[in-house]
């Protein structure tokens, strides 16, 4: 009770007596424990049956002897996460035996390969901690720098391998903290730095696009709140081994960056009149093409980076209200600021008014042969404007409609707007002699990305479809055994982006999900395969005389890049 505020604080401060009395019983009960409770039952041994202190729970995780760490404690939400946060939870077993029975031998044992080379590239090669995980920067790979986008879902695929690894919790955690600190540098921003530069040592074009400081790029994308919302959420969603979850997300740096995003995104509702946000790309001096008020939240850019034709963008608002609608219960769990809480919920509800108004639309055949369906747009301005019969493979997309956390899409709608995509109906679907998939207008023609491809499946019920999906990402390997950003329909080895971490991350999301059997094993193997083989070259026989084993050496912890 003396936590709840100071209001109860300031009640008892007039009744001395209460509270003096309070405390002794707390006391006599933390004695009672303390001395009642022999050693042996501490530490997990015979507990009495009927102790008034401890709950069947307890005894039954005591005398289980269960590991402290990564034990069956409940996440604090009691939630599932986000799929790329979900490991092998929620998977079809049924599903899975008709995909591998789709598959060769061959195939099974390629992507088992394949998914354990994807598993460990971003804790491996394109994260940098920090200290003892106070900050954590991770980068997409190729590219030096850290979206928020990408990131939250690369670190995301690492929740459910806390018991395994548990050092992966504080890094984890300084990767909030540091996207917490970059938000609250500019919330308008979408990639960072991992080093602070002035930005008068810059050249002028880098400074007139808004780069200096943290920033290194400054294209306003609603997604990339939207994805470190749903990073906080996939953290307090975590089963296991999150002992106090709440405490570290009550810092006032996480909240804090959570209200300035709130704010920042209620003010880009009304773009035209009360945005400052400028950039040197945009038409109209910066401010882009015209738009109305909608109820839904302005972008400048996609989550391709590349600018929108109009404001909203859809399948962005609609994972931008499935974070707000995660906040507001976080809210209650963690923050219990009632301001955020109201501003949150009022947000989601005035998103989804606007994509129901405006974000869906009727089709017609252009022979007039067919009735007018309905589908989902891509964009459209309020105005009248409408980006139709297009879809970007860069996630929120509309194939992705089913993962974004959105609770009130049309199903029907949604497949609709799925076949469509699926189809030469979409302006950015090829067909090669190798590979048919999603394209975009950020690579050159006739490239498909596999993440694209990822998704397609993991939003796929057919375990033909999931089967041929997979098929085509092994081709899509190129020459270094992983994913990249797209791939030449006509020739899989034609790439853009060698290391494409997102990417390599949704390889292990779509295989985990689909076969239900987790890609940990598979990337241990191989890791233990390459210290055998880096050893090998200086021989040196153990003083116990016996083989040389791998096991002796480095474990995955001491690859981890610190700075």
């Amino acid at each position: 009770m003396l936590l709840r505020g100071g209001a109860t604080v300031r009640r008892w401060q007039h009744q001395p007596l209460a509270l003096y009395f309070s405390l002794a019983v707390n006391a006599y009960v933390l004695l009672y424990v303390m001395f009642q409770t022999s050693p042996i039952q501490k530490l997990g041994g015979a507990l009495p049956g009927a102790h008034p202190l401890i709950s069947e729970y307890m005894r039954a995780q005591l005398s289980a002897r269960q590991p402290l760490f990564g034990n069956a404690w409940p996440s604090l939400t009691a939630a599932p996460p986000e799929v790329w946060a979900s490991g092998t939870l929620g998977s079809n077993q049924t599903l899975a035996e008709a995909v591998e029975a789709a598959l060769s031998p061959a195939n099974r044992e390629e992507l088992q390969a394949l998914c354990g080379r994807c598993l460990h590239q971003t804790i491996t090669k394109s994260v940098e901690v920090r200290g003892i995980g106070e900050s954590v920067f991770v980068a997409t790979g190729d590219i030096p720098d850290e979206w928020l986008r990408d990131g939250s879902v690369q670190l995301s695929v690492y929740l459910p391998r806390l018991a395994e690894h548990p050092v992966l919790r504080p890094i984890i955690e300084g990767a909030i903290r540091t996207q917490a600190y970059y938000i609250l540098t500019d919330p308008w921003a979408n990639s960072y730095r991992n080093n602070w530069i002035k930005p008068q040592s810059l050249g002028k074009f880098e400074r007139q696009i808004g780069r200096g400081g943290w920033i290194a790029t400054r294209n306003f994308e609603v997604d990339s709140g939207a994805y470190w919302f749903n990073l906080l959420w996939n953290y307090a969603s975590t089963p296991g081994g999150l002992w106090g979850a709440a405490e570290f997300l009550n810092a006032s740096i996480i909240h804090d960056a959570a209200a300035l995003l709130v704010d920042t995104w209620r003010l880009e509702q009304r773009h035209e009149e009360a945005s400052p946000y400028r950039y040197a790309e945009l038409a109209r001096e910066g401010k882009g093409a015209p738009s109305n008020y909608t109820g839904m939240i302005w972008s400048g850019f996609r989550p391709s980076d590349d600018p929108n034709v109009y404001g909203f963008n859809i399948p962005v608002n609609m994972y931008a209200a499935g974070s707000l609608e995660r906040l507001v219960d976080l809210n209650k769990l963690v923050w219990r600021d009632p301001v955020l809480g109201a501003a949150a919920a009022t947000l989601a509800a005035e998103i989804r008014q606007g994509i129901e108004k405006f974000g869906v639309v009727s089709i017609s055949s252009k022979d007039g042969s067919a009735p007018a369906e309905t589908i989902y747009a891509y964009e459209v301005d309020g105005l009248g404007g409408v980006l139709e019969s297009f879809d970007d493979p860069n996630i929120p997309s509309l194939l992705s409609v089913p993962l974004l956390g959105y609770r009130h899409y049309d199903l029907n709608i949604y497949l609709r707007t799925r076949q469509r995509i699926l189809s030469p109906a979409n302006s950015h679907y090829y067909i090669g002699s190798e590979l048919r998939g999603c394209g975009s207008p950020h690579t050159p023609y006739r490239y498909v990305w596999s993440l694209a491809h990822c998704v397609q499946g993991l939003t796929s019920s057919d375990p033909g479809e999931r089967a041929d999906l997979f098929r085509q990402l092994l081709k899509m390997q190129g020459n270094n055994g992983l994913m990249h950003e797209s791939n030449e329909v006509d020739n899989p080895s034609r790439i853009t982006r060698p290391l494409f971490q997102w990417a390599n991350t949704m390889l292990v999301v779509y295989y985990e999900q689909t076969f239900g059997r987790s890609c940990s094993p598979f990337a241990e193997a191989l890791r233990l395969q390459d210290v055998a083989s880096r050893e090998a070259s200086e021989a040196r026989t153990p003083r116990n005389g016996g083989p040389d084993l791998p096991a002796y050496y480095d474990r995955l912890e001491q690859s981890i890049l610190h700075v």
